[in-house]
């Protein structure tokens, strides 16, 4: 298979020399280390009245190569499907893998680096491309000492993660699932995500009392068919747990006290899903429809992790157009 590499600006002077010498075009592909037919095009594309002359060659070279079909994806067409997906809160990583897991030709593909520097030439040129990204606030230690049995001692029959499968820690399987609260000011969400696919489920409570939280949790988990485990953390609301594994059939696990990472998956996702409704937002002002919508969105948004799918299509094994 042969490699082709753009000729060099010294190339270009070598050439010029060699071949004012009458030196042949194959002793000059040889001497730079080029084709034969790299050097006769070179000549024939870059030659004008005055001959072939290397400054000249070079920036004909460049204006071709700024002109061309490759150095100018962004056509109407590609600009638009771009700001379609902006608009609906992809970011440039889920747009560019997205292109690439609809097997697009490659001319037809954008870098995610491509996409941030269209959104940046838009804000220059007055455009608010820019108000589409998704943001994120900066982590910040909470410090202080913190008890390495805190919230233990409110949930009963607890089973620590380390008793939990090691085959969960693979995400080879769908059905692991691990769950959390996202807390608003009249109410808040019981969110759960699938550890494979990231896809995700949630319900509103408008209190956070083991029972009320129990019964969301079965609601959720009853329909599902592929559920294996449940990795919680260790708010006092979980501590119905033991009700929760009998009527879902679900055996159930916590992490260790302060250790979001081993829920890493539930974190990210309430961390997405506080894009829809940031701290303080009052949930109770939603309605369910809203609800089901934004947490529909986030199913069929594709991520990098899952190769340009997404996680309901990972999930059901169904292609969705976009």
């Amino acid at each position: 298979m042969k490699h082709y590499h753009q000729l060099t600006q010294e190339q270009r002077y070598q050439i010029w020399s060699l071949r004012g010498t009458g030196m042949s075009l194959r002793r000059i592909s040889e001497q730079i280390g080029v084709d034969h037919s790299t050097v006769s095009r070179e000549l024939k594309r870059n030659s004008d009245e005055k001959g072939y002359q290397p400054k000249e060659a070079e920036q004909h070279s460049q204006h071709r190569k700024r002109s061309s079909h490759k150095a100018s994806k962004q056509s109407d067409g590609m600009t638009q499907r771009v700001v379609e997906k902006l608009r609906i809160g992809w970011s440039p990583e889920s747009i560019s893998e997205r292109m690439k897991c609809e097997a697009l030709p490659e001319p037809d593909c954008l870098s995610h680096a491509s996409i941030y520097r269209m959104i940046k030439r838009d804000k220059a040129q007055g455009g608010v491309l820019h108000l589409y990204l998704p943001s994120t606030g900066k982590t910040r230690c909470k410090g202080g000492k913190r008890s390495k049995k805190a919230g233990v001692h409110l949930i009963p029959d607890r089973v620590d993660i380390k008793e939990r499968p090691a085959k969960v820690e693979t995400r080879q399987r769908m059905g692991d699932w691990e769950g959390d609260t996202v807390h608003g000011q009249s109410a808040h969400l019981v969110t759960l995500v699938d550890r494979k696919s990231r896809f995700t489920l949630a319900k509103r409570v408008f209190s956070k009392t083991k029972q009320i939280v129990g019964d969301a949790l079965i609601e959720l988990l009853t329909p599902v068919s592929a559920k294996t485990t449940l990795t919680l953390d260790n708010g006092g609301e979980f501590a119905d747990h033991v009700r929760v594994s009998k009527a879902a059939e679900i055996a159930i696990f916590f992490a260790k006290p302060y250790a979001s990472w081993q829920r890493g998956t539930n974190e990210n996702t309430n961390g997405r899903i506080r894009r829809f409704w940031p701290k303080k937002f009052d949930m109770g002002t939603l309605s369910d429809e809203e609800i089901e919508r934004k947490i529909e969105k986030l199913n069929n948004t594709p991520r990098k992790i899952l190769g340009g799918m997404t996680p309901f299509e990972v999930f059901t094994g169904q292609r969705v157009a976009s």
